[in-house]
Order: C-alpha cells, then sequence, then structure tokens
C-alpha cells in the first residue's frame, strides 16, 4: 500500500428523474434509491456529498431521504443549479440558455441566491458545495459564488469541450490538482476564495499531458472518417477515462486512480448522477440488473482505493479545508 495520503471526495448530481432539460413533467423517484447507495459509503466510510437541486428540495419524501442522512453525519448536502428549472425563469427556454454561463450575470446570481436559500429552508443548513448544470461554469457564475460565500465549486470537467451543446464551457487542460477560481471582479478581497475541485478526468497512459495533445489530433473533424478514437480505445492504446460509474469499467477507473496515486494526486473525485440509480433514466444504466452492476462497480474501486492507498474519504467541504490547511 502507498503510504501517502489521497483524499477521495464523492460528488453526486442529485436531480429529478428527467434526463434533459424540462421544467414540466418533472419527478424525482430516483431519490429513493439513495439509501440503498448510503449503505456502499458507510461500509467504506464514505462520505459522499449530494449535490441538490431546486427540483429536489421540492419534494418531500427526497428532502426526507437526504435529510435523514445528512443529520446521522453521514453526508454533505451541497447545490446543483439546473438553471431550465430553477427560479427565477425569466429566460428563454433553450438549449443555449441551458448552460448557466450563458446567462446574463444577474440572472445567474438570482438563481443561485433561490437555490441556495431553498436548501438552507429544507435541510438547516448553508450549502458551501457547488456544481452547475452541464457543468456550465463561467467567470461571472464564480462571481455569484463568491457572493453567496461559497468555497468550493466542482463544475471542471479537464479535456472536455461543451462548446457543441449550447455554448458551453471548453477546459482543454488537464488537471491533477485543486487550484483557486478567480473571479471578474478582482477589485474584491476575496477573488479567489473558491476553490475547485474538478472532476477526474484523464487517461489510461501517462503523460496526462502528451497523451491529451495525441487524444486531440484524433478527435478532429477531418480525422473521423478514419474512426482513430474508436481503434485506439478498442485497442487501449489511448483512452479517456472519467472516475465515474457511468460507462466506465472497473478496471478503467482502477487504471486511472492508480495513475494518478502514483504520480502524487491530492484528490480523487468520484462522480456521477443520482437519476442513474433508477434504471431507464439515464443511458447508463437500463435495467435492473445494469443497476446491480453500477452498484457494484462503486464498491470494488472503493474497496482497491482502500487497500492500495492511505485513503481520506471527505466531503467536498472537508477537501477544501483539508487542502487549505497545506497552504495550497
Amino acid at each position: 500500500m502507498s503510504q501517502q495520503k489521497t483524499i477521495l471526495v464523492v460528488t453526486i448530481d442529485t436531480e429529478e428523474d428527467n434526463w434533459g432539460q424540462y421544467r414540466s413533467g418533472i419527478t424525482c423517484h430516483n431519490i429513493g434509491e439513495i439509501p440503498r447507495l448510503q449503505t456502499i459509503f458507510d461500509s467504506h466510510g464514505v462520505i459522499p456529498t449530494y449535490l441538490v437541486t431546486y427540483q429536489v428540495c421540492q419534494r418531500e419524501e427526497a428532502t426526507r431521504i437526504l435529510s435523514s442522512i445528512h443529520n446521522d453525519g453521514k453526508c454533505e448536502i451541497g447545490a446543483h443549479l439546473h438553471p431550465w428549472n430553477t427560479p427565477p425563469e425569466t429566460e428563454s427556454f433553450t438549449e443555449h440558455n441551458s448552460m448557466l454561463k450563458n446567462l446574463p450575470a444577474e440572472l445567474q446570481l438570482a438563481k443561485l441566491q433561490t437555490l441556495s436559500k431553498k436548501i438552507e429552508s429544507e435541510f438547516g443548513v448553508k450549502p458551501r458545495s457547488f456544481r452547475a448544470g452541464r457543468w456550465g461554469l463561467g467567470s461571472e457564475t464564480v462571481d455569484a459564488l463568491s457572493a453567496c460565500v461559497f468555497t468550493v465549486d466542482t463544475s471542471v470537467t479537464p479535456t472536455m469541450s461543451w462548446a457543441d451543446e449550447g455554448n458551453g464551457p471548453v477546459y482543454k487542460e488537464t488537471l491533477k490538482d485543486p487550484y483557486y477560481l478567480s473571479a471578474m471582479d478582482k477589485s474584491k478581497v476575496d477573488y479567489k476564495s473558491i476553490l475547485e475541485i474538478s472532476a477526474t478526468i484523464g487517461y489510461n497512459r501517462w503523460p496526462f499531458g502528451f497523451w491529451n495533445n495525441v487524444y486531440s489530433i484524433a478527435e478532429k473533424k477531418a480525422l473521423r472518417p478514419f474512426r482513430l478514437l474508436g481503434i485506439l480505445n478498442k485497442t487501449s492504446i489511448l483512452r479517456k477515462i472519467w472516475l465515474s460509474p457511468e460507462g466506465m469499467s472497473t478496471r478503467d477507473m482502477i487504471t486511472l486512480a492508480d495513475l494518478l496515486i502514483k504520480h502524487d494526486a491530492k484528490v480523487l473525485n468520484l462522480s456521477f448522477h443520482s437519476n442513474t440509480l433508477l434504471p431507464g433514466k439515464t443511458p447508463f444504466v437500463k435495467t435492473p440488473e445494469e443497476a446491480n452492476e453500477f452498484y457494484q462497480r462503486i464498491d470494488d474501486v472503493l474497496k482497491h482505493l482502500q487497500a492500495s492507498t492511505h485513503l481520506l474519504p471527505l466531503s467536498l467541504t472537508e477537501a477544501a479545508s483539508e487542502i487549505n490547511a497545506e497552504d495550497l
């Protein structure tokens, strides 16, 4: 076992059943599956961060389930903002506006204030951790987070581009460690007050920076007819991996985690969506059998991490405090 300390955060977009953008016909039945999930975390001493949407906060049964776990000290409640169904809904209902970063700064702030107040009202806690719906973080969003006294964000997806999906953000760099986000208004004393703990995304080969350049060339539009990405992935010459049980095998997640641990990563961020727990609600789990496999992948990865490194499982805000204490 590696003796280095590796922080593990588990971040779950805790949201409505609807996969996509909806303002009506919304249900949140998937929250009923969370107690089963929580038993896995409890068995490993993991403190997940449930990043909840406004729609989840509106459902009494959903808040009862999450409050019970939170009141037992077994999780953190953070914020996950779906702009399309978080008041005020004054913007047009378009894909462009589904990206929080594309909305006027004052509307971003207003929606974040609405969500924060709703979470505090339902759970009795001011949220301090955040993820933007569809990963749609922007500089003005950071201003809003600072104004609402958030301390940690987890909206960044290294190496991923969402430009073709509603003019979303583009994250070109490979990132291994947390860093501070800068607000647009640098006259503020706390303009670097938001710590970014990004999603854990990398490759099955090191160094990530070099292989990211290779991957970027292979995915260029002009080369798509040659299906280079498919060949690279199928042969395992080069594979992009998320530390997520959604679409990723246990083997791939362990490969990514082991590479990062070997190269002294401070934090691993295991992430997924709560609605994947309910078969048929997302593309990742379609049957009860696939749901069982999904839970098993989570359990297997956690077992491996505990056996291979000095694992420190923390909630998002706990992780931010731990990292700040190390004078990042």
